[in-house]
């Protein structure tokens, strides 16, 4: 059982604990963790890591011959905390209910119910089953060295996972998400003339930044195609000009300009399918404009492409979840979209795991924030709520 004092205080220790990514270290965090399982009698983690800095944990809890094996998955890693915070990021307080703090929200705070819940049941284990705690690195880094690292070399076994991302839209549990959309994150180059540019007008040079402008407001006409599905109101994403570079100095002409594109697909999109739209919409830029040559980059893996994923509506633990947050929080949240990605992406679309990709306290809206914060009432639920998922999806359950 815990002796920590609950899920807030063992929350304000995991934020206390830094692990901005970038620059990329969740050693500190890890020994918190450590520490927590031990003083709750949990399983010692195994380390599972490509570079020491970069801990990866699993903690495995046998109930018993039979049943099923679910797998608890949280990052520990945040966000930099960025500009605008009226308080310190590093020391959470609690202030009108709310826990205030780097990664409160996202997502250490579903960490520390993930940890209690796992306690729950090793104190009072199901008849059968297993659960796992996997607490991964740089999730918001795109998991190179997190759940794709573990994904690539087959280290996660389970037979559905749950993340705790934080589901709640305009209101804790208000959405429970099956999908997690996917990422493609490209950047165009625009070539020019670079030259003095007293002589723009006379010899025609053509500046690499004007027409880098004319195919960015172009490219929000870009739509590449997804596969009809049952989720009205939802979109392929796109975001042109997320990152803008170009241009010398005063007196030159830009020889070339670059700007960034970041695109939030759909399941059913692949990215071979995904090239050949952009390379349609290109050809038809360059039919209209005989100035422009561009040249396409994907950014490095795994920030090039992160699949989309979706878990069947009706997967078993689907169910165990509704009911749980039907007894705990009173209500079955309408079944949705989660707008972002997560390590579902890897674990699910790399590993082939069914995988839940956003169940957890907090809101989205609070995420990457100044002030972040999670409602403590919330956090409380979320302990309950993975215990009893747990406990119905470990013995068979359906819900």
């Amino acid at each position: 059982m815990s002796t920590s004092g609950g899920v807030v205080a063992l929350a304000r220790r995991l934020i206390e604990a830094r692990s901005d990514n970038p620059p990329g270290d969740e050693r500190r965090i890890a020994e918190v963790v450590c520490a927590a399982l031990a003083e709750r009698a949990l399983p010692r983690p195994r380390i599972l890591a490509g570079h020491a800095e970069r801990p990866n944990l699993l903690s495995t809890l046998d109930f018993g011959p039979g049943g099923r094996h679910l797998c608890l998955c949280g990052h520990l890693d945040t966000k930099p905390p960025g500009e605008g915070w009226s308080l310190d990021p590093l020391r959470p307080r609690v202030i009108d209910g709310e826990l205030y703090g780097l990664g409160a929200c996202d997502m250490k705070g579903a960490v520390a119910a993930m940890i209690e819940a796992a306690a729950e049941l090793a104190a009072r284990p199901p008849a059968r089953g297993r659960l796992s705690l996997l607490l991964v690195a740089d999730e918001e880094r795109g998991g190179l060295h997190g759940a794709r690292y573990l994904a690539e070399r087959g280290l996660v076994e389970a037979d559905a996972i749950l993340i705790g991302e934080p589901g709640g839209l305009e209101a804790d549990w208000d959405q429970l998400h099956l999908v997690s959309r996917g990422i493609a994150n490209l950047s165009i180059r625009v070539l020019g003339d670079q030259g003095h540019s007293s002589l723009s007008d006379r010899i025609g040079l053509i500046s690499a930044t004007q027409e880098a402008a004319r195919l960015l407001l172009a490219f929000r006409r870009f739509r590449p195609r997804a596969p009809r599905r049952a989720w009205p109101g939802w979109r392929v994403t796109v975001n042109p000009g997320v990152r803008v570079e170009g241009g010398v100095d005063f007196g030159v002409v830009p020889g070339q300009a670059r700007f960034a594109v970041d695109v939030r697909t759909l399941p059913g999109m692949t990215r071979a399918a995904f090239d050949r739209d952009l390379a349609d919409f290109l050809a038809r830029q360059r039919e209209r404009n005989a100035s422009l040559r561009a040249e396409v980059a994907f950014e490095p893996a795994p920030r090039d492409w992160l699949p989309p994923t979706e878990i069947a509506a009706g997967h078993p633990l689907v169910r165990c979840l509704e009911s749980a947050l039907a007894e705990v929080v009173g209500r079955r949240p309408p079944r949705a979209v989660f707008p972002g990605t997560t390590d579902a992406a890897w674990l699910q679309g790399l590993a082939g795991i069914p995988t839940l990709p956003a169940a957890g306290p907090g809101l989205l809206p609070r995420a990457h924030a100044p002030d972040e914060r999670v409602s403590v009432a919330a956090l409380e639920q979320a302990a309950a709520v993975y215990a009893r998922t747990a406990r119905r999806f470990c013995t068979g359950g359906e819900g």
